[in-house]
């Protein structure tokens, strides 16, 4: 797929290959950068990035998750050298922010294999740690919070930054981390002097999904951004936001199965064992709130016998949640129950299915949950396990999805009762109220401007069944899930920020 280049703001100069500042001097770089993938082929979002941020330019980068993305803005920084030597405190030349801990860390691991001194600041490890973490490495990934807390007291100082990304920048701009990644910028311009006559400080936003009124913020402090946009035709429903792109696990196979709270538990054990009958590979499981990852761990690890079931939530410690990710990169669990913290970059081994036990909160998050499969050319199943009370926030999602990620089109889905879909979004009609004895977790909500469209959507007729091997509604049921395994709460909840789940 050939990159789509776009000048954010009118700019005279044409990308890349009439760039004036293209010297004889700049070729060693762009042909060392191919090297440094060894026997890899670039991917399109590498073609298309790498020789505009090797030029300088700042960089937005759409494109689906498992694309490459993390290469295409590590490598420029690494071959003209920024970064790549030590460094007094912490001070380092590339900063790298991300919005959970998990994502810093795989990029540090990926910076040190192409021979940078990385380190990681992020919350869940002691002040000791962070400093030897830190201290000396030219390359810092980081999270917002603890990245601003820092700033603050002066202990990380961004006088000698050069190069800086945002890595899954649409989640990073939005809600809660919008403050801090502001705050980081505008301190990081200071420090250097960018903007006054300084050396210009180059930024990379890097992400899966780019909505407009987002990428509108982020190029407050860009100088005319290069947009280099690789992703699927858009559905043809959400040309009302015709700004908007997005990408996903196109690769995938996109199935979506109509079933029952009382089942929906015991369909998902019944796919994840059929997808886990060959060894290798594994199984990532969605699910909306942390109450309800640690319940169905539990009841998966029976259900599943034999393999060992994960949870993965932003309530554990830091050393849980690493160890988490040891288990699953060395084979040890093949089962991964998760909320949406595991659907922003974390790279898994061989993830064959991903099931969506509950509906994502967005069109946004659906994408990048089901970019977990299906990554660098292997094939994967994206699987949404439907239940009545969550068609209404279902179709709601559906039209905001590139046609690429549609699962076919069930009759069952369109049946929208309307009462059912109000009295969950009231916390009402059972769910983890219910079923948990009382325990009512936060919603999360319609957090980016999905308000109540979900209920107020009308069905459009059915298409065909959508059912993978002409199986029926909750056709795999092998008993009554158990009280606290239930769909949890869904429609219009109260929108709260991100910065408090990581």
């Amino acid at each position: 797929m050939t990159p789509t280049r776009t000048p954010s703001r009118p700019t005279s100069v044409n990308p890349v290959t009439s760039q004036p500042e293209r010297t004889s001097d700049s070729v060693p770089a762009v042909r060392d950068w191919r090297a440094m993938l060894g026997d890899r082929t670039p991917t399109p979002v590498q073609e298309g990035a790498i020789p505009a941020l090797l030029a300088g330019r700042d960089v937005i980068t759409t494109a689906r998750t498992g694309s490459g993305k993390t290469l295409a803005f590590l490598i420029p920084a690494a071959a003209r050298g920024i970064g790549m030597r030590a460094v007094r405190g912490m001070r380092p030349e590339v900063l790298v922010v991300t919005p959970t801990r998990e994502l810093a860390v795989q990029i540090r691991d990926v910076a040190r294999e192409l021979g940078m001194p990385a380190g990681r600041i992020t919350g869940g490890i002691t002040p000791g740690q962070t400093r030897s973490e830190a201290t000396g490495k030219g390359l810092i990934a980081g999270t917002p919070g603890r990245l601003k807390d820092l700033i603050t007291r002066n202990e990380l100082s961004l006088a000698g930054l050069r190069y800086v990304v945002l890595d899954e920048a649409d989640e990073l701009l939005s809600l809660g981390f919008l403050r801090d990644v502001g705050d980081i910028l505008r301190a990081a311009q200071t420090q250097t002097g960018s903007g006054h006559g300084g050396v210009h400080l180059q930024l990379a936003m890097a992400s899966a999904t780019f909505p407009a009124e987002i990428r509108s913020v982020a190029e407050r402090f860009m100088v005319r951004p290069e947009r280099i946009d690789i992703a699927p035709a858009r559905h043809a429903d959400a040309d009302a936001n015709a700004g908007d792109v997005m990408g996903g696990a196109t690769g995938a196979t996109h199935l979506l199965l109509n079933t029952t709270r009382d089942d929906v538990l015991n369909v998902a054990a019944t796919h994840a064992r059929d997808a886990l009958s060959k060894p290798g590979g594994c199984v990532v499981i969605f699910c909306r709130t942390k109450a309800l990852v640690k319940r169905r761990a539990e009841r998966l690890n029976e259900l599943l016998a034999g393999e060992v079931v994960s949870p993965l939530q932003g309530n554990m410690d830091q050393k849980k949640r690493e160890h988490t990710m040891t288990l699953l990169r060395e084979g040890k669990s093949r089962v991964l129950v998760a909320t949406d913290i595991a659907g922003r970059g974390i790279d898994l081994p061989e993830v064959r299915l991903v099931i969506h036990m509950d509906i994502a909160s967005t069109s946004e998050d659906h994408v990048h949950r089901s970019g977990r499969t299906a990554r660098a050319g292997r094939p994967g199943v994206n699987l949404v396990l439907l239940i009545p009370e969550q068609r209404g926030l279902w179709q709601s999602v559906r039209r905001g999805l590139p046609e690429a990620l549609h699962p076919p089109m069930s009759r069952e889905e369109t049946q929208i009762d309307r009462a059912i879909q109000e009295k969950q979004g009231q916390g009402s009609g059972g769910g983890v109220a219910r079923q948990g004895g009382g325990h009512q977790p936060r919603g999360q909500g319609q957090a980016r401007g999905q308000g109540q469209s979900g209920q107020r959507a009308q069905g459009q007729q059915g298409q065909g069944a959508g059912r993978s091997g002409g199986q029926s509604s909750g056709s795999s049921r092998a008993g009554s899930a158990p009280a606290g395994t239930g769909a949890g709460r869904v429609g219009p909840q109260p929108a709260r920020g991100r910065g408090g789940r990581r």
